[in-house]
């Protein structure tokens, strides 16, 4: 969601939105969310731990241990809770809230503390691009947000329970999960991360050749392919492994999407119960962010469940 044009949501835009977040509901129903937890957090790890080394690896033996030790103690200090506010500022490539954002988001932390929604820094993102969300719980009762956010606070554009409502909402998002290690988590699969990222900007760059969509698409194929090649020839585990690594492709993307529906469906259920849920109807659909009609229905009609104030006359 950005707060640049402003659009709506078609009735068409609902419809394939509901039919393909069906689908993958279907698909990925049955498994618990620790398994889905695990598939998309062990492949990350085992990545990061593995590039770390190879980098030491290649460095002076001496300098490369210290690397390696500076490294770990790293990671020990932020599962140990220290040095958090740089760790937050550089894994979310933030910085704490200036005096001046502050007074601009005070009434919004007004909004949140009246409704028991605590929040007790505020981080704003250096960079803002057109998928980076709007607000990001992260440690304990931090948010970042977008600079995107704060201007639109500042102009007018945004209310403050719009704003309070959507912060409300990434505040939801880590409950549901309530992350343990987090700041040590996110900075050992930082490698992973990387190598993404990498991986998509090359897809990218490459993405005009022909048949370079038909190749992805098709690459399950060429995994059992190379399972039955590598098998045929004695050499099975190379085959395996290469079959483990492409089936991974499918298997991370559907848990991430998963897990996803999982917390915004539950960040959406605490924004309701705090009064919230009509308001960021409104914000998301004004701006015209994809919602679909589950959810539309889930945000809307929810809130007016909830028992409205009588007005009761006193005779004298």
């Amino acid at each position: 969601m950005s707060y640049g044009g402003r659009r709506t949501i078609t009735a068409s835009k609902v419809k394939r939105c509901t039919s393909a977040d069906r689908w993958r509901r279907v698909v990925m129903m049955r498994f618990p969310m620790t398994v889905l937890r695990v598939v998309t957090l062990a492949p990350a790890l085992l990545v990061s731990f593995v590039l770390t080394v190879v980098v030491c690896a290649l460095l002076p033996p001496a300098l490369g241990l210290v690397a390696f030790l500076v490294a770990a103690g790293l990671l020990v200090a932020l599962a140990l809770g220290q040095f958090e506010v740089p760790a937050i500022a550089t894994l979310t490539r933030s910085r704490p809230a200036t005096a001046a954002e502050l007074q601009v988001m005070a009434p919004v932390l007004a909004e949140l503390g009246g409704r028991d929604v605590g929040v007790d820094a505020v981080f704003v993102r250096r960079r803002q691009g057109p998928s980076t969300p709007v607000a990001v719980a992260i440690a304990d009762r931090a948010v970042v947000v977008t600079p995107g956010l704060v201007a639109a606070r500042y102009r007018g554009g945004v209310t403050a329970a719009e704003a309070a409502a959507a912060m409300a909402h990434a505040v939801g998002r880590r409950r549901a999960i309530r992350p343990r290690l987090e700041l040590a988590a996110l900075a050992a699969t930082t490698p992973w991360r990387l190598v993404v990222a990498t991986f998509r900007g090359v897809g990218r760059a490459f993405a005009w050749l022909p048949f370079m969509r038909l190749a992805w698409t098709l690459r399950g194929f060429v995994g059992v392919i190379c399972i039955v090649q590598s098998v045929a020839e004695g050499r099975a585990a190379p085959g395996i492994l290469g079959g483990a690594v492409i089936a991974l492709t499918y298997l991370v993307p559907a848990a991430n999407r998963r897990i996803e529906a999982w917390l915004e469906a539950a960040a959406d259920q605490l924004v309701v119960s705090l009064g919230l849920g009509s308001v960021l109807a409104g914000l998301l659909r004004r701006h015209g962010h994809p919602m679909t009609l589950e959810r539309l229905q889930r945000l809307e009609t929810a809130i007016e469940q909830q028992p409205r104030p009588q007005l009761h006359l006193v005779h004298g």
